[in-house]
C-alpha cells in the first residue's frame, strides 16, 4: 500500500486510503467470484484451516394466514407474539406510511454502519 498508516490522516491521505480500499474490495470480489466458480465445478476446497464451499443459509417465509396462526400459537403458549414477530424495513417501506405515522406505533432506531455508497 502506498499510504503510510499513521494516527492522523490528512484529507488527501484519507482520499487515497478510501480509493485503495475500493480497489482491494473490487479485487476481493473478483477473486471470490473465481473461487466460487472453481468450487461449483470441483467441490469443496480445503486451504489451510479453512474449507471453502457452498453452505446452506436458512430463512423462513410465511403466508399471512399461517403467520396469524403462528402468532396465535405463540399466544396460546403464554407468550406475547409481538415480542417475537416484527416488520422488516422493506415491509414498513412498502406500507407507504410517513415517519410521523409510524412514530404513533413505535420508536425509530438508527444505527451507524461504516460503508461506502455511490457519491
Amino acid at each position: 500500500m502506498a499510504i503510510a498508516l499513521k494516527n492522523v490522516l490528512s484529507q488527501e491521505e484519507a482520499v487515497k486510503l478510501a480509493l485503495e480500499i475500493e480497489r482491494y474490495e473490487a479485487a476481493l470480489k473478483q477473486m471470490k467470484d473465481r473461487l466460487k466458480e472453481y468450487v461449483a465445478a470441483n467441490g469443496r476446497l480445503v486451504a489451510g484451516d479453512k474449507a471453502w464451499d457452498f453452505y446452506p443459509v436458512e430463512s423462513w417465509k410465511f403466508d399471512p394466514d399461517k403467520l396469524k396462526e403462528l402468532a396465535m400459537g405463540i399466544a396460546m403458549d403464554g407468550k406475547d407474539p409481538w415480542e417475537y414477530l416484527s416488520l422488516s424495513a422493506s415491509a414498513l417501506k412498502s406500507l407507504g406510511m410517513t415517519e410521523a405515522e409510524l412514530s404513533q406505533y413505535g420508536a425509530k432506531k438508527v444505527t451507524n454502519r461504516f460503508d461506502s455508497r455511490k457519491a
